[in-house]
């Protein structure tokens, strides 16, 4: 297992940084925080606004669940990860702003083109354009929250940044609900691009290098080095299981949660993005009691801020089986609000996690890293799984013959027999609901890795 490397002389110990209360936010501070959060709303709707459209996407691109599956799971995530580990080596050297402000630019104008996409393959490969966009992103905010707050103030810190995860639960069916309700699905994602254009220009002009005024910080060594060290460190090790497992259930329900609305409680899309948007807010909730709670019970080993995200996996667990288990809505919605409050109880303590146990000239490698698990392997089978499972299961539930060719987008094919179409949507109704109440498994895993994190984590003062 690694250790935490000795501070040099005038700087405080791990035990002395997380005794002492955090220091007020500046100005400037406070300003970052606001600008990397706008980004990561941008990043956050537009990577998420398939989910919130994914039925008339199907019905429009005549699309199977496991093709929806795809667009929105390795279509996505394994171009987010391609990019995201060279992006992180770059901001490891060069200037942060500046390159997040140019994948800031590009995913913009991928997510605007899938507005024109008229086909799977073409709305698959600029969904991948997207990831690509994406990928660098969150790690060059980590990194840049890390160095601009203290250990102390880092639960808070990253759960604010993370917040934007909820936030955008909230505007992504006020804008591009609404939109593509009254104007269609194409009209959405051309319209979601237009607030990350702008925030390249406003990132541009106005965020710093913080290493232009440290000219003393440590050189960043060879990316080989790096991993190894990552692979050595047992409590970043068990982080990245846990999140990889979070990210497979946290992924799998969310992506499909506005499909299983529709289909099993009968709501319309504008009905489901208002669920979305309380389900959105709840998870605000989530993000900021989580972050305090770490930062608030954070010892001088920082385990607080793995054994919060155990909680939350724990709770996440319970509410979502009894969310797509219930048949009423009232309580199905209850068990769901719920279930996004403990999700996101992780949000902030996780990502201060993975900050705190690396060294400061590898914490975009680190986060690159982290996100791998929680992108690549969360979004990649979390999605691929459900959509896999729900078509599997409705096709065993489709009792009026082959549901692959006489049910197509969840619709009985033209010219079907009477009934046709009853049967396909209740069996693709029935497919997602078992899917859906599959998945949550995975939480108990990653709670355990949480746990097993929380037995080895040291603070690093490098």
């Amino acid at each position: 297992m690694a250790t935490t490397d000795q501070a040099a002389p005038d700087a405080p110990s791990a035990e002395t940084a997380t005794a002492q209360p955090p220091a007020k936010w500046s100005r400037y501070q406070v300003w970052l925080l606001a600008v990397l959060v706008m980004v990561s709303v941008c990043n956050t709707m537009d990577r998420g606004i398939v989910s919130l459209l994914q039925e008339a996407i199907k019905t429009d691109l005549k699309l199977s669940d496991a093709q929806l599956g795809l667009i929105s799971g390795p279509a996505f995530a394994l171009f987010y990860s391609i990019a995201g580990l060279p992006v992180a080596r770059l901001a490891e050297r060069a200037n942060r702003p500046n390159l997040l402000a140019l994948a800031v630019a590009f995913w913009s104008s991928m997510t605007a083109l899938c507005g024109f996409a008229v086909n799977f393959v073409q709305l698959a490969l600029l969904r991948a354009g997207v990831g690509i966009g994406e990928g660098g992103a969150n790690p060059i905010s980590h990194s840049l929250v890390a160095d601009q707050f203290s250990v102390r103030q880092r639960g808070i810190a990253m759960a604010v940044l993370s917040a934007a995860t909820p936030i955008s639960g909230i505007i992504i069916p006020l804008t591009a609900g609404v939109i593509a309700h009254f104007h269609g699905w194409r009209i959405a994602f051309i319209a979601a691009a237009v607030p990350g254009l702008i925030l390249a220009v406003v990132l541009k002009l106005t965020i710093r290098e913080p290493r232009l005024a440290d000219p003393e910080r440590p050189r960043p060594s060879h990316f080989a080095a790096d991993l190894g060290w990552l692979a050595r460190n047992r409590a970043f090790v068990f982080v990245f299981l846990a999140a990889a497992f979070n990210g497979i259930g946290i992924q799998g329900t969310g992506i499909f949660t506005t499909s299983f609305l529709i289909r099993n409680h009968d709501l319309d899309l504008a009905q489901a993005g208002t669920v979305m948007g309380a389900i959105g807010g709840v998870g605000l909730l989530g993000t900021f009691i989580g972050g305090y709670l770490a930062d608030r019970f954070a010892d001088s080993r920082g385990r607080s801020y793995v054994l919060v995200p155990a909680a939350g996996a724990v709770l996440s667990f319970l509410c979502f089986m009894f969310a797509f288990r219930l048949g009423a809505f009232a309580p199905a919605l209850a068990a769901l609000l719920l279930a996004n409050v403990a999700t996101d109880l992780k949000n902030g303590p996780n990502f201060a996690a993975v900050q705190n146990i690396v060294p400061s000239r590898m914490r975009a490698t680190a986060a690159a890293m982290f996100f791998l698990a929680a992108t690549v392997v969360g979004m990649g089978l979390g999605a691929t799984l459900v959509g896999a499972m729900s078509d599997l299961a409705a096709s065993g539930a489709f009792t009026a013959g082959d549901y692959g060719a006489l049910c197509r987008g969840g619709h009985a094919v033209a010219g079907a027999a009477p009934g046709v179409e009853a049967a396909c949507v209740d069996a693709s109704a029935a497919g997602l609901r078992i899917a859906l109440g599959i998945l949550p498994c995975t939480f108990l895993f990653a709670a355990l890795f949480f746990w097993l994190a929380s037995r080895t984590i040291r603070i690093n003062e490098e």
